[in-house]
């Protein structure tokens, strides 16, 4: 999966992965939160717990409970436990709860730091006990910037999970997607090539049949209809083989006459061509050949090749079929205005389009799309194993395919039946 597709699914990735983020923030912030607030409502009880034991179970300043300080006035003498802080015991409090017995409390700060101070009579004594609230207020900055540390990293944690779970989860439907729009774009290119021959047959046929009308019918009226039929099953095929390219499913490979397929689709380009004014000769072997393929995707390697020469080709197209060792080679050269240097890196890449090598830049040629028709090539090489590469001549285009030629023994179907049921039966073993 390349490009777009590419592009889109990391787009898509991360903003999974933020609004994951988003999300997670959200929850972890609602966390932190209520955990603050009851670790706060813990301390205020436990400090309020503290202070009324202190103002009505003491008797003594000694007995003062760690964090605390206590003032007991006693028929008016005032004994202070050491170390109270400046500015207390608050004397105003003690005289009003003297005065009154109704106990207070109230908080107070000194020298930035905070204090409870609470009141209370306790048997004919004035208790006032002076809490420091300094170490449960550290305490809860602590667990602040600790659940704010955990929760960052977890988000960020989380998002990056997030990313790769999005990446391995969504791919697969990126990957459909991409497919879909591939058969799409397959199914736009090839079907026009046959249409196309269609057309042109069913324009040369009328023209014919109505000559025939001032003169006698041409005797080769019935070889264009039976062309027009073969052009109808090379649709057809084609059609067959899109489908079957849009299945994800393992293509299933045959034996498949190489040779007479390669005549069979040059035949079907001979009308087009030569309304062009170009003639296709088809070189190399002559006899039986048969390779291990798709049949579909090699006439689509075929198809695709011819369509790209002819269209582009002033005057002569050659289809050569020759093997190398255990390798078939085929090639196919035009006499157009070729490749351009700058186009031979991605000539195989989809949708790329150039200026034709020989254009002037003011003669506003048409670009010459390198685009689908090789891109197939190099896909259906790729299928089988091989690869396809932009040749060198004088002038014009050449394209050469390289394909392993798997044949069975003997090139017997017999044989193949044999060899391929004893492979399928040693995988069951191991």
């Amino acid at each position: 999966m390349k490009g777009q597709a590419e592009d889109e699914l990391q787009r898509s990735s991360w903003r999974l992965a933020l609004q994951t983020g988003a999300l997670l923030v959200l929850l972890l912030v609602a966390i932190a939160g209520s955990v603050l607030l009851i670790v706060s409502t813990s301390q205020a009880t436990a400090a309020q717990r503290l202070l009324t034991t202190a103002t009505e179970h003491v008797d003594s300043i000694v007995d003062a409970p760690a964090g605390t300080w206590l003032a007991i006035s006693n028929q008016g003498v005032l004994t202070v436990s050491p170390g109270m802080p400046s500015g207390l015991p608050d004397l105003k409090a003690i005289d009003a709860v003297a005065a009154n017995g109704v106990a207070a409390q109230e908080d107070v700060s000194i020298a930035g730091r905070p204090y409870t101070v609470r009141t209370a009579d306790s048997g004919g004594r004035v208790v006032q006990a002076v809490f420091d609230r300094h170490e449960n207020l550290e305490e809860l900055n602590r667990l602040g910037v600790a659940l704010l540390l955990t929760c960052g990293g977890a988000v960020v944690l989380a998002s990056l999970l997030a990313v790769w779970l999005a990446r391995r989860t969504m791919r697969p439907m990126a990957e459909a997607l991409d497919r879909q729009r591939r058969f799409v774009a397959d199914a736009s290119h090839e079907l026009r090539t046959p249409l196309t021959l269609l057309s042109m047959r069913a324009q040369m046929l009328r023209r014919r049949v109505a000559s025939s009308r001032l003169q006698e019918p041409p005797a080769n009226i019935e070889a264009d209809v039976d062309a027009m039929i073969e052009d109808s099953r090379s649709l057809t095929r084609l059609l067959e083989d899109l489908l079957i390219s849009a299945d994800s499913r393992r293509v299933e490979l045959t034996d498949v006459d190489v040779v007479a397929l390669a005549d069979d689709v040059v035949q079907s380009f001979s009308v087009s061509a030569a309304h062009r004014g170009v003639t296709i000769e088809r070189t190399g072997i002559a006899g039986a050949l048969a390779i291990t393929a798709a049949p579909t995707a090699l006439r689509r390697l075929f198809v695709a090749l011819l369509d790209n020469a002819v269209r582009f080709a002033r005057g002569r197209v050659d289809v050569g079929v020759t093997t190398d060792s255990r390798t078939l080679v085929i090639t196919v050269r035009d006499d157009g205005p070729g490749f351009a240097d700058d186009v031979k890196p991605r000539a195989f890449e989809r949708f790329a389009t150039a200026r034709p090598a020989d254009a002037e830049p003011e003669a506003g040629a048409a670009p010459r799309h390198y685009g689908l028709g090789l891109a197939l090539v190099a896909e259906a090489a790729a299928q089988h194993g091989g690869r396809v590469e932009i040749g060198t001549q004088p002038s014009g285009a050449v394209i050469v395919v390289h394909l392993p030629i798997r044949r069975n023994p003997g090139n017997s179907p017999a044989a193949g039946s044999f060899f391929r049921a004893l492979v399928s039966r040693l995988r069951r073993m191991f």
